[in-house]
């Protein structure tokens, strides 16, 4: 943009009854150059909205019937924020995959940072064992490096999602038995762009095991989130209004999810 400036490939519809979505790629030119972004139509969104992931990737969701002037003219009116938030997304995520699954490299759980100490193992297997000060990998001889980088980043993610079921699962008992609601089934898996997710009308919820990074007020935060979803579920004033009253200061944690959500990413 300034002016927008964009390819165009064949875009991929889908239609599911009345609803319809279009997506398609494009690129936008800035201070950074060239920037792609996704342009994602919606017969079901009434608002326009820019989000932008961890790795500076842009994706712009507008109202299907959107004019090509009107959104163009949203994203201009938008460009500095984009350039911004790019430039630090990307700037942050090099910063991600330069960690490296070795001795002395350091890990979050729950919020804190414990280094990784890699130890001679005697059996043919890696194990890990946390002692709550660090991790204990031990690490069968003749293993070259970058296999012993991928089978410690298994395992880290292996104990990691142990620990997401045993405390997500306590959570989410504790506090919907105070909320006054109980889900059909709680999931914990891998989510690319959310912490949580509920299915209202199977009374279903998904939690990213990589919440357990973050602190346990952050962990209820998100907890408490899709909670009341089970009785509100879109972002309207009265969701907001039952997640402040069983959380008065979630506004907080959720800037903390804004703020440090690159520093829960694994390479």
């Amino acid at each position: 943009i300034i002016p927008l400036k964009s390819h165009y490939d064949a875009p991929t519809a889908v239609t599911r009854g009345a609803k319809k979505m279009e997506r398609s790629e494009h690129a936008l030119e800035c201070s950074l150059g060239s920037v792609p972004y996704q342009l994602v139509r919606s017969s079901a969104r009434r608002t326009c909205t820019i989000q932008i992931d961890e790795q500076g990737r842009v994706a712009v969701y507008v109202p299907f019937r959107s004019s090509r002037r009107f959104i163009d003219q949203f994203i201009k009116e938008k460009l500095r924020w984009i350039e911004k938030c790019v430039a630090q997304a990307r700037q942050s995520y090099a910063v991600v995959e330069e960690k490296r699954f070795g001795h002395g490299t350091e890990f979050l759980f729950l919020g804190e940072s414990y280094p990784l100490e890699v130890v001679p193992g005697s059996g043919k297997r890696v194990q890990i064992g946390f002692s709550g000060r660090e991790w204990f990998v031990y690490m069968p001889e003749g293993i070259p490096d970058e296999e012993r980088e991928r089978r410690i980043r298994a395992k880290l993610i292996q104990w990691y999602r142990r620990q997401a079921e045993e405390i997500v699962g306590g959570r989410i008992f504790h506090h919907a038995r105070r909320i006054g609601v109980m889900p059909r089934k709680v999931a914990i898996r891998s989510q690319k762009r959310m912490w949580g997710c509920c299915d209202y009308q199977r009374q279903l919820i998904h939690i990213n095991w990589q919440i357990i990074l973050s602190p346990i007020n952050v962990v209820d935060y998100v907890v408490i989130h899709e909670l009341c979803h089970l009785i509100h579920p879109n972002h309207s004033r009265l969701f907001w209004r039952e997640v402040e009253r069983h959380m008065p200061d979630y506004q907080e944690y959720k800037d903390w999810l804004r703020t440090n959500h690159t520093a829960m990413i694994l390479p």
